[in-house]
Order: C-alpha cells, then structure tokens, then sequence
C-alpha cells in the first residue's frame, strides 16, 4: 500500500529543527517514508534506511536480500545495498556514514531515531563523523504520522470494522463449553478471509482469566455466566486494525450489565469531546471527571491512542501528550475499561475526528448490547 508520507511535508518539519537530513530506521518509519514492509528490521534486527535530505531526492539504503521487494515496492529511485547484517552489526553503520558524506555534507545536523538504533552503533556512528551533529528526528514522524491521508483513513476503517466483524460471527459462532482458543482461531480465521494478511496479536481471557490484561487464549472451556474480553489486531497492506470487545455466556447478572453500560458511556462521551481544535488535555479531563462524577477514580496514563502503521501512535490521548491539539484526519483507538467486584469490562473502538466532530468506524454492531454468547 502506499502510505500516507509526503515528502514535502517531511521537509518543512526538518527546515523548522534546521536539519540537513533525517533517516528512518525503525520498521515503522522505513514503510511509512519508503512503502516498502521490510519484515527482516523487526524479525532480524537487519538495518534498513531511508535518508531523507533537506535539498535533493531521498536514498534508500537495504540489505541485498530485500532488494527485490524494495524495487517492487517503493517509490524511492535511488536504491542502494549495503554489506554486512545482524552478525557484524556495526558493519551496516559503515554504510550510513559513507552515504552521508557522499550527500556532501560538511558540518551537518542529522536527525536519526535514538530510540530505535542500539546504543553502540550509534556511538559508532558518531565516531564515523566527528563533524557531525546528531539529534532525535522521532517527533517529526509523530507528527505527520498522527494525521492520515484519506486513503490511510479508508483503509483503516474497513480494517477495523472487518476485525469488529470477525469479532461478532466468532461470538456468534461460540457455545458453552467452547475452550478460549477455539473461539480465537474462528476470529483469527475469519479476519484472515475478510482480508488480513497476518495476525498482529491475540489476546482473549474468559472467567477467571479477564482479569489478566493480555490473557493467550487456552484450555479453559467458557461456561453460563462468564464474561469473555478479546483484544485482537491483524496486518492488513503493513495497518494494524485494534479491536476490543466484551461477550457473556448465556446471560449476564446485573452487575455486568452495570459494568459494561458504563464503559459504552464512558466510550460516548469521550467522543462528545472530540473534535478539532480540542486539547489532549482537555479530553483527558473530561473523561476524569466523567469517572469521578459516577463514583469511580480515574488514573489511567490515557484514555486512547492513535493506530495504523503502528499499534501505539501519537498522541496518546492522557497527560504525557496534554499539549497536542486533534486534527481532522486523526484516528484514535478509544478503550474505556471499569472494574465493579466480579465484573471487569474493556472496550476498544476506531474513531476517525472529522468536521466539527468524530465518528465511530468500527461498531459492526450496536456496542450498546452486550452480545450473548447462547
């Protein structure tokens, strides 16, 4: 898929930091600046990068074995292979610094992604180029990755209301004494046929083991009066989808029905609040005292985050990024969750701010009933 960077964009973010180049090196960032999924950054710590400088064309810089998919993939022209991998891992730092010179710098300030390149090939790096200055470029990508392009959005909302969907035919699907995993592998079955090309991640707790946040569905059989929680995301063209829904086995008592109202009203007026123009803050806020005000504390680190390449974009909407202002083309994972005694409940739905306000891209059914497992 291509994504949503425009290198424009890119460049009017480094001219405000005065930085000559930046270079992407996570997965994340390399498929977002490149359209290229190189799978092997992640599964092999094999470096791939993509140096975007501030005057003239981005390099592409991958290892030989992934040449193929990155001709067939990106929309970089200047492709280049670089020796060495994971057995030698300073070797492909070679590479980095000689490119840079090779851009004709002479005392550049070089963004790169601190957080993603292991500390001793950066030290390495700077020893390479003494000249240079290094700094952290992550909040450039933050930034244009926070808001998406409308074709990311659609992607994104049929992602997610496909893995909403797969949720629903697999509870409907379900019976007493079905085990957990017999449940996860029809949701993750029927994801994979509506169009996931891969399982991001599957966690399902049921009875006793709701209680465990990321419960790996196994043995226990699901029984009358059981909750069910599943959050569970696939890989559909290098997007995650995020959902997270809440079933009962036969019929629910009051308290769980308690519960789960409330997290459905907790999920509606968050949206109340979210529109352009509003502060991350001001959102946190309200959903505080929207909890406090109905008996329950609040000190969660936030209430959602933004999805797509990644699972955990910026912002989160809490505290820590209080300051960020929401956009139209933002796309949130909205996961209100309440504990009352026996009951716990955790929901997740896809919200997309738009116009004046925001709309919910996921709810393949009506989130406001508990769906019955019978």
């Amino acid at each position: 898929m291509i994504t949503g960077f425009k290198l424009e964009k890119a460049k009017e973010q480094m001219e405000k930091l005065d930085l000559d180049c930046v270079i992407a090196t996570s997965h994340d960032n390399v498929y977002y600046t490149s359209s290229s999924e190189i799978m092997t950054i992640t599964m092999l710590k094999r470096l791939a990068a993509v140096f975007i400088p501030l005057d003239g064309e981005p390099v592409f810089g991958i290892h030989a074995n992934e040449r193929v998919t990155a001709e067939k993939t990106t929309w970089i022209k200047d492709l280049r292979v670089y020796e060495g991998g994971e057995w030698e891992p300073l070797k492909p730092f070679d590479f980095v610094a000689s490119t840079l010179k090779e851009m004709g710098f002479k005392e550049p300030k070089i963004g790169v992604e601190t957080l993603d390149i292991p500390g001793v090939c950066y030290d390495y790096l700077r020893k390479l180029l003494p000249e240079a200055l290094f700094t952290d470029c992550q909040p450039i990508f933050d930034n244009l990755r926070a808001v998406k392009s409308p074709e990311e959005l659609c992607h994104m909302s049929r992602i997610n209301m496909a893995t909403a969907k797969a949720i629903t035919v697999a509870f409907e699907m379900a019976k007493p004494g079905d085990t957990e995993k017999d449940i996860a592998k029809n949701m993750i079955e029927l994801t994979l046929s509506y169009g996931a090309d891969t399982v991001a991640f599957m966690t399902m707790g049921a009875g006793p083991n709701i209680w465990e946040t990321h419960h790996i569905p196994g043995e226990y059989r699901i029984k009358k009066g059981d909750l069910i929680h599943v959050d569970f995301g696939c890989v559909f063209d290098g997007y995650l989808s995020d959902i997270s829904r809440m079933a009962v086995v036969t019929k629910a008592d009051d308290l769980q029905l308690e519960a789960y109202k409330f997290a459905v009203d907790v999920e509606r007026a968050t949206m109340d609040v979210l529109r352009p123009g509003v502060r991350v803050l001001d959102v946190h806020n309200n959903v505080k005292e929207f909890y406090e005000s109905h008996g329950h504390s609040y000190n969660r680190a936030f209430i959602g985050h933004g999805l797509g390449i990644g699972c955990h974009e910026y912002p989160f909407l809490g505290p820590s990024h209080g300051d960020w202002v929401l956009e139209e083309g933002m796309f949130f994972q909205i996961e209100p969750s309440i504990a009352m005694g026996h009951a716990r409940v955790h929901t997740e739905d896809s919200i997309v701010i738009s116009g004046n306000g925001c709309r919910n891209v996921s709810e393949y059914r009506d989130v406001t009933e508990l769906q019955v497992i019978r």
